[in-house]
């Protein structure tokens, strides 16, 4: 659904935030490791959602430093870290990538994708990082090599 760049960074904060503390923090080689990304492209990821203006990643630079996420990060929206990586138009806009697609001047999808679309949007704001980490659902450890 989404890119390769948005997927490791849905992974890479879910890895952080289980995995990292204030106290404890994780490398970028154990992060990339975790979520079976290459160390480079997992470093430009991590620079998106670190970045002052739209990050909610906090880093520490220095030998004993890594990133974590503070408890204030932890109950942000998994949606935050699809707007990091810009990527929000991907789901709030026609599943046809038209322009003008509305409910006034419906695609031949709209009324099919606008309840698939109105519940993604609900799931991807109402979900904080710390539901997913405290989520039934997820695999403890994660283990990413499970899905090549």
């Amino acid at each position: 659904m989404f890119s390769k760049s948005t997927e490791y960074a849905l992974r890479a904060t879910i890895y952080i935030a289980s995995e990292a503390s204030v106290d404890k923090k994780a490398s970028i080689v154990a992060i990339a490791k975790g979520i079976g990304a290459p160390k480079s492209f997992t470093a430009k990821i991590l620079q998106h959602l670190t970045n002052k203006e739209k990050g909610f990643i906090s880093s520490t630079p220095g030998p004993s430093g890594g990133f974590y996420i503070t408890a204030e990060a932890m109950n942000k929206p998994i949606y935050s870290v699809i707007e990091a990586m810009g990527e929000t138009g991907l789901i709030e806009s026609c599943v046809l990538g038209l322009p003008q697609c509305s409910d006034e001047h419906p695609c031949a999808m709209h009324s099919t994708y606008k309840v698939i679309k109105m519940e993604l949007l609900k799931m991807f704001r109402e979900k904080s990082i710390q539901d997913v980490i405290n989520s039934k659902d997820r695999m403890i450890p994660i283990n990413y090599d499970l899905y090549k």
